[in-house]
């Protein structure tokens, strides 16, 4: 029997269809002609439509402007008006020097940059970026290709294309690199329940009122602590505010961070978790999970590319969604699990 249709409950565009797994025994409601899902589970879908990458390119375009710093004016007409056409903000810089100014006044998502500029280099002008703009997205677009790419992939770059490109390639990273598509995908592809003993650091966000017993944490260091009930070898840190937050991940550089959405009341949930995307100590995964969440708020998240554990059922979900976590990013040890 063949899957059957739906609209995908992860976005709000009607165009995007899904199919899902017959065997997932989901109960089925609606008309004839649109399916919803009850009691839905993101594994069990997966894209089958053909808008799909417009509809990523869609959301590309509302993440903000992009950037072409190149001293050839032929090239700067030609990445300029392509991407104008298809919708983008664009600017253009035909020096570091001027790029940099575009950088402090317009703060765009992304710069693609040439190597060979009047002045200050490509090279040199990514530096400064990765220094003073660190969310910035930076693709590096040069006909110097083996001279230059080791330096350039030891300061870190997003991606690296030769003279002469083509464009169809760049817009497709382009779109990969905004949307950050793969991310977004992993709520989407059906995937395998994994086996092993996953070994990680997890940071712990959330806020404690004042006078307010702090009950909570010393309730999570307990579970994830003792390896026979969270299945995981894990080592665990607090934090109670963006500041603690973003100091953490780079003094404890946590593999996982865990938002409890239920305790935050002065902390916007979606203001932190982009600050934690944001940050050049980026952790591999982000969880935020709770009871209350709000339909505004987990699209926001989803727009993170960020996953939503709903704990009305139990706590054990979000155990079991840890140790697929990263046991989905490869962190995983050997060694069996002692009592």
């Amino acid at each position: 029997m063949a899957d059957l249709a739906a609209k995908c409950p992860l976005f709000t565009d009607s165009k995007i269809l899904c199919r899902v797994k017959l065997e997932s025994k989901h109960r089925w409601v609606g008309t004839e002609r649109t399916w919803y899902l009850r009691n839905y589970c993101y594994a069990d879908y997966y894209v089958d439509c053909e808008d799909f990458e417009a509809y990523l390119e869609q959301q590309a375009i509302v993440k903000g402007k992009i950037l072409v710093v190149d001293d050839e004016p032929a090239m700067l007409e030609t990445l300029s008006g392509f991407f104008s056409s298809r919708g983008y903000q664009m600017m253009t810089a035909a020096s570091a020097e001027a790029a940099l100014k575009l950088f402090e006044q317009e703060q765009p998502s992304l710069a693609l940059i040439d190597i060979k500029l009047p002045g200050m280099d490509g090279i040199e002008l990514l530096k400064r970026v990765k220094q003073n703009h660190p969310s910035v997205k930076t693709f590096i677009i040069t006909a110097y290709d083996e001279e230059n790419k080791k330096a350039v992939e030891a300061i870190g770059v997003d991606a690296f294309f030769a003279k002469p490109i083509g464009l169809d390639q760049l817009k497709k990273k382009v779109i990969e690199v905004l949307v950050d598509t793969e991310r977004r995908m992993k709520t989407l592809v059906k995937r395998q329940v994994l086996e092993g003993v996953p070994k990680a650091k997890l940071l712990f966000i959330l806020e404690v009122l004042p006078k307010e017993e702090n009950r909570l944490s010393a309730y999570l260091k307990e579970c994830f602590t003792d390896r026979s009930r969270c299945g995981g070898n894990y080592e665990v840190d607090f934090a109670y505010s963006i500041n603690e937050t973003l100091q953490k991940l780079m003094s404890f550089r946590p593999d996982l961070v865990l938002i409890n959405f239920d305790s935050l009341y002065q902390i916007s949930c979606g203001q932190l978790a982009s600050r934690i995307v944001e940050s050049p100590y980026r952790p591999k995964e982000v969880l935020v999970y709770g009871l209350n969440l709000e339909a505004s708020d987990k699209q926001e998240l989803e727009h993170l590319g960020i996953q939503y554990v709903d704990q009305r059922r139990s706590f054990a979900k979000l155990i079991t969604m840890v140790k697929q976590t990263l046991l989905r990013n490869g962190l995983k040890t050997d060694l069996s699990l002692k009592s």
